[in-house]
């Protein structure tokens, strides 16, 4: 226990680990702050009837509702095809002054009401080729929620890379000042080193973690993109090809957990390798290049690595019908953690 305290004490205060944390918290803050609503452009242009099409249609979705907001739609998008038409006709005396000004009126409305009335057709779109076994999709104002899951599709760099940053520092000072082959030959070396050095890191992981979600789930609130969470995923534009029943605060904080065990156990491989790689520089590339790993490959491979369970949109994307589709790949993942966290340990039982 005192070994442990001991190492606490150095990773957080020492090695000024809480301040490398309290930094890429801060910066993650600005970040989330100043990060813009990813809205549809089309809505600056039709604010005022993005609305009202909204308070007709929000709740659930039906088919009623689908077929009148895409024949609403169709019938603007006429109106404004055949304009230049009309124009001709208009011009060489084929319609009347009454039927041009009809027209025109009509031609007014629809260009008023066409990029408003083009985004919820795209939606009733969405929710016609949805599975008839899910629940009914939501009209709903989407944006705030489209805006976390697009920044749920990333592995969160600024906490991975403060971590990175401590763990590369676990074994690299006794290393560097030569203090390596004392501690081994004490009467609390090795594998007590070791084993401290590893709970050490889980603590402080695990509480960064905490830490980490409720910060951003207090900024989410605070600029009110958590709105109407107790509907479908699949409301959203960016979850519409999930397939799993859950609603959006439950996928926001299944996210959470999944990429909290993931950075847990990235962590602790890290710590694993370190053995290996003493060298901090070394040690934070290889760390680098193993987040990067899911961008050579495709389908639900990714899921059996670290950086896909941490990009947790797209692993929303990969579920079929239930969260047990977690299971494997998170028990995969946490054999090949543990067993190269095993084999550092008698790495270091038998000397760096």
């Amino acid at each position: 226990m005192r070994l442990l305290k001991y190492e606490l004490k150095k990773m957080m205060l020492m090695q000024k680990g809480t301040l490398v944390l309290v930094v890429c918290f801060l910066l993650k803050a600005i970040f989330l702050c100043v990060f813009p609503e990813q809205k549809d452009p089309r809505i600056i242009l039709s604010q005022k009837q993005y609305d009202k099409y909204l308070l007709q249609l929000a709740g659930e979705s039906t088919p009623e509702k689908n077929d009148w907001i895409i024949s609403e739609f169709a019938s603007y998008q006429y109106i404004k095809d055949i304009e230049q038409d009309m124009r001709e006709a208009y011009s060489n005396g084929s319609l009347t002054d009454d039927e041009w000004h009809t027209y025109y009126e009509q031609l007014q409305v629809a260009e008023l009401r066409m990029n408003a009335a083009g985004i919820f057709a795209e939606k009733a779109e969405q929710f016609l080729n949805q599975p008839e076994s899910l629940p009914k999709a939501h009209y709903i104002y989407e944006y705030g929620w489209q805006t976390i899951f697009l920044l749920l599709q990333f592995p969160d760099v600024f906490l991975l890379f403060g971590l990175i940053l401590l763990t590369s520092q676990c074994f690299s000072a006794e290393v560097t000042s030569g203090m390596t082959p004392v501690l081994m030959a004490s009467r609390n070396g090795r594998q007590k080193l070791y084993d401290s050095k590893l709970f050490a890191l889980l603590i402080v992981v695990i509480l960064s973690c905490g830490i980490n979600c409720l910060l951003e789930t207090g900024i989410f609130l605070i600029r009110g993109w958590g709105e109407n969470g107790n509907v479908p995923l699949y409301s959203v534009s960016v979850l519409s090809e999930a397939t799993i029943s859950l609603t959006l605060w439950e996928a926001y904080f299944l996210c959470h957990l999944v990429r909290s065990v993931a950075v847990v156990l990235f962590a602790s491989m890290l710590l694993g390798l370190s053995v290996w790689i003493p060298s901090p520089q070394k040690l934070i590339f290889s760390g680098l290049c193993i987040l990067g790993l899911p961008i050579l490959l495709v389908g639900k491979s990714p899921l059996y690595l670290h950086s896909g369970l941490l990009s947790g949109t797209q692993m929303l994307l990969q579920l079929d019908q239930s969260i047990s589709d977690l299971f494997v790949p998170i028990g995969a993942i946490a054999t090949y953690s543990f067993v190269i966290v095993i084999l550092g340990r008698c790495r270091n039982k038998k000397g760096l």
